[in-house]
């Protein structure tokens, strides 16, 4: 997600002076002036540790904050941003995290020994096994498990789900006719709005870094978004869909 620099190390440094300029704490947006842990710096994106990640989600958390979000459930925990993040801005009850590469598992947690929010429920791999009952409604469910939503966004086969808001990451280039698979399942409970990456996130960043006298260029999208497929690079834009329940 950066320009070429002459090596790794230079990325790293650049992020660390970030680091000092914000006191380790995310910058901007819904999750502004939560404390990123040490050793997240090397793992984290430019845009996560500015606060501009995804930035087209903002309004959808801040619509969620009217909904009395109390459990949550997140499929795809990955280095921990939105499960600390929708932990510091909802405070829920009852919090399950899916994460099947276990090495991730740990810096998770380490958001947690840093900032003074609750510790979720760090399970493995979602599936159609596990993912079936908890031990109360599931008030919002965010989901990016590359392709895998087709199995686990069904509320016949969930019941749950029909009384869940839903966050998804959409993956159109893993499952054919994917939108209107989800949109048929949920159009009798849920509200369906589409989200697209906003390409002014990018714009933005780069007037942050300017602003601060960073010597660091940002690059546009898509470059960071992309899939192997037919053993090509194939570079892919970020959709999203929010289920709102009626």
């Amino acid at each position: 997600m950066f320009t070429k620099k002459n090596n790794t190390h230079q990325i790293f440094h650049d992020k660390r002076q970030l680091k000092q300029l914000f006191n380790d704490r995310i910058y901007f947006g819904p999750f502004s002036g939560l404390r990123i842990p040490d050793n997240l710096y090397d793992v984290l994106s430019l845009a996560e540790i500015m606060g501009l990640y995804e930035s087209c989600l903002h309004n959808t958390f801040s619509d969620l904050l009217n909904r009395n979000i109390k459990n949550i459930v997140i499929v795809g925990g990955n280095n921990g941003y939105y499960t600390a993040g929708l932990s510091y801005i909802f405070s829920p009850e009852r919090y399950y995290v899916y994460e099947m590469d276990h090495k991730m598992h740990s810096l998770i947690e380490s958001w947690y020994l840093k900032n003074k929010i609750n510790l979720p429920t760090i399970l493995g791999e979602a599936n159609d096994k596990n993912f079936v009952n908890f031990d109360a409604d599931i008030d919002l469910l965010l989901i990016d498990c590359e392709g895998a939503e087709k199995i686990l966004l069904d509320p016949e086969k969930f019941p749950w789900q029909k009384r869940s808001d839903i966050i998804l990451e959409l993956h159109p280039f893993y499952v054919d006719n994917l939108i209107s698979l989800i949109s048929k399942r949920f159009s009798s409970t849920h509200e369906i709005q589409l989200i697209y990456d906003d390409f002014n996130e990018d714009n933005k960043i780069n007037k942050i870094l300017k602003g601060l006298d960073m010597n660091i260029v940002y690059p546009q999208h898509p470059t960071h978004r992309w899939i192997m497929e037919d053993g090509k690079k194939v570079f892919t834009s970020g959709s999203f869909m929010y289920l709102k329940r009626k």
